[in-house]
């Protein structure tokens, strides 16, 4: 199964690569410049040509609203090292939310 028939239900884990800035005007000699790297764990909700959206929380309870899905990440795809499939939407479980009480 590829990446398009799992958007908005696998879960993944997307290590990727951040912008470094440094705010001051003069760089000191000691400066180091490094790579920030990191690491978004979510359900892949949409898959672009130039970009994935990793949404990382997602509200059970608002069945029929608009305001379902939180914590959005964005992330272009020149910047994504390494994209893994944590589970697959087969091995995904339901929550019954009214017996949770």
């Amino acid at each position: 199964m590829d990446a398009v028939d799992r958007l908005g239900t696998a879960l993944v884990a997307v290590e990727w690569e951040d912008v470094t800035a440094y705010t001051r005007t003069a760089i000191p000699e000691d400066f180091e410049p490094y790579r920030l790297r990191k690491l978004t764990c979510g359900m892949l909700w949409k898959e672009t040509d130039d970009y994935i959206v990793v949404v990382g929380d997602y509200d059970i309870t608002n069945e029929g609203k608009d305001y379902r899905h939180n914590d959005f990440h964005i992330i272009p795809r020149g910047v994504i090292r390494q994209l893994t499939v944590l589970r697959d939407p087969s091995e995904l479980v339901s929550l019954d939310v009214a017996s949770a009480g």
